[in-house]
Order: structure tokens, then C-alpha cells, then sequence
């Protein structure tokens, strides 16, 4: 897709992620272009009939560590955007990352990227744009002043 010409700020390759707790879409903008690269998408976590039980069996209700636990997924979750977004760093020689998600989920995958990826990170804007027009998103996006770090 083309960026609208009022957009266009991305002279260097350029990975932005807008994501929430669901999912995460990576896009790699240069130039006048703007891509798709991948959306990663959060587990189907075990949903418990309960906070701390499961149906295991004809409706026999039993205690079990397997119940769902939102941490758990929240970091597998984060794992898997790291694991995506280093791939993306690593083969498409990316300069530059901004992050629009809120800043909970920008935390959690914080802690697991390397420090050269974390240098990468110029921008973060604490939205969940997911469900908005590309173009929004990025117009919100770059209001905001670079380099985070």
C-alpha cells in the first residue's frame, strides 16, 4: 500500500506494530511504501467453568493448574511478538520500530527483546488502535515526538 504523501517519514526500513492483548499486526514502511508483514495473534487460552476449576470429566468440576491463567498467556503472547519482530529486525534490516499498543503489553515484550532491538524503538503510543484504519493509526503515531529511548 502506498502511504499518503503527509505520512511518508519512514526514509529508513521501519517495522510498526499496533497491537493489544488479541493480536499484533508488524508492518514494514519505507519510503512511500507500508506492508503487511504478519499478524500474530494471542493463544486460545483453556477456559475454565470457574476461577480455579475445570470440567474435566461429565461434569465433574476438579482443581487444576491447567485452569487458565492470563499471565501465562499474556507471556507466551509476548514471546511470540518478540520472536516475529526479531526474525523481521534480523532479515529485512530494519532501522527504526514504532509501537502503538497500550503500554501494559509494550512492557511485557520489552522485557524479553534484546537490548539491540530495544534500541530500535523510537516511538511507542500508548493506544490500541487494532481495530482503526491503517492510515489513522499512523497519522496518531506520528504525532508524537521520536526516539523513546
Amino acid at each position: 500500500m502506498n502511504i499518503p504523501d503527509n505520512l511518508q517519514n519512514f526514509p529508513e526500513p521501519s517495522l510498526i506494530l499496533i497491537g493489544d492483548f488479541g493480536k499484533t499486526i508488524i508492518h514494514k514502511a519505507h519510503g512511500i511504501n507500508i506492508d503487511e508483514l504478519r499478524v500474530v495473534e494471542s493463544r486460545d487460552p483453556a477456559f475454565p467453568d470457574s476461577e480455579s476449576t475445570v470440567i474435566v470429566s461429565k461434569g465433574i468440576r476438579a482443581h487444576s493448574d491447567a485452569a487458565h491463567n492470563k499471565e501465562e498467556d499474556r507471556k507466551h503472547y509476548a514471546k511470540d511478538i518478540v520472536e516475529a519482530l526479531t526474525d523481521f529486525v534480523d532479515d529485512h534490516d530494519i532501522k527504526d520500530i514504532q509501537l502503538i499498543m497500550p503500554t501494559e503489553l509494550y512492557n511485557l515484550i520489552n522485557q524479553y527483546l534484546s537490548r539491540d532491538v530495544q534500541d530500535l524503538i523510537t516511538r511507542h503510543l500508548n493506544k490500541d488502535l487494532t481495530k482503526s484504519d491503517l492510515v489513522e493509526a499512523l497519522e496518531r503515531l506520528l504525532e508524537i515526538p521520536k526516539d523513546i529511548n
